[in-house]
């Protein structure tokens, strides 16, 4: 099965060296940036982490997040798309191209959404990709389950990650569209306008002074695809340091 690429996220569209130690970071977050994005919210990636395992100091978690702006309370109900296949790359010789794939493909569409793994090098490179053999154990979505060669892997809704006042942000910068609309309705239930009197001229100069930022994003859900690997499976052996971007292709 052939797919051509339809989105990739790279921690804020920008390639990003991510040391397994964590010596830096990139933050950046995307969330239906255009029109076309918002009606596909399937193959919409908001957010890419990669972390050490809280429990594990040999593993190393990699999540990506897809399908932000899901109202609160409505997780539970919404499933990844059957017909994306969702993919983590993994580079370890520093050349920016990926030498590691984990990919999830999922099966269904209803509450017992079915969900499978795989792990290894990938038979295409770029912008076309195929999907590998899939892991014999196959896994259902909002449970976590441990894949044949101890990949653990939790797929399903949680609460969004990213911290952002939109608010805010269309005061600074107010000819920037909402993907939501001219209004939106916030989580206290109030509609908020998103449409400047005066699309050229910022209204606030800078955010919000600290402790005092307004966190739109508070009660949304995601679909996240969260895989904990060991470190030395995706390192190659080489020098520790590895590059972590995600696409959906469909």
């Amino acid at each position: 099965m052939k797919l051509s690429l339809g989105k990739a996220a790279l921690l804020g569209l920008a390639l990003t060296t991510v040391p397994l130690l964590m010596h830096s970071r990139a933050r950046g977050s995307d969330h239906a940036d255009t029109p076309a994005i918002a009606a596909m919210p399937g193959v919409d990636l908001s957010d890419v982490f990669i972390f050490p395992s809280p429990t594990n100091s040999n593993n190393v978690v990699l999540a990506m997040c897809v399908h932000p702006l899901i109202p609160p309370g409505g997780g539970p109900s919404v499933v990844f798309d059957p017909n994306v296949l969702y993919q983590f790359k993994i580079d370890n010789t520093g050349d920016s191209v990926e030498d590691l794939v984990i990919q999830a493909k999922f099966t269904g569409t209803g509450p017992s959404q079915q969900v499978s793994i795989s792990f290894g090098k990938p038979l295409m490179l770029g912008t076309v990709t195929e999907q590998l053999a899939p892991d014999s154990v196959i896994g259902t979505i909002n449970t976590p389950f441990t894949t044949s060669n101890g990949l653990k892997v939790f797929a399903g809704a949680r609460e969004d990650p990213f911290f952002f006042d939109l608010a805010q942000f269309l005061t600074i910068l107010p000819d920037r569209a909402s993907p939501l609309g001219p209004t939106f309705t916030n989580t206290s239930g109030n509609a908020v306008s998103t449409t400047p009197s005066d699309p050229d001229q910022p209204m606030a100069g800078t955010f919000r002074p600290a402790g005092q930022a307004r966190d739109f994003l508070k009660g949304f859900n995601v679909l996240a695809i969260v895989v904990e690997v060991p470190k030395f499976d995706i390192t190659g052996g080489g020098s520790g340091k590895i590059r972590v971007w995600c696409t959906t292709s469909k």
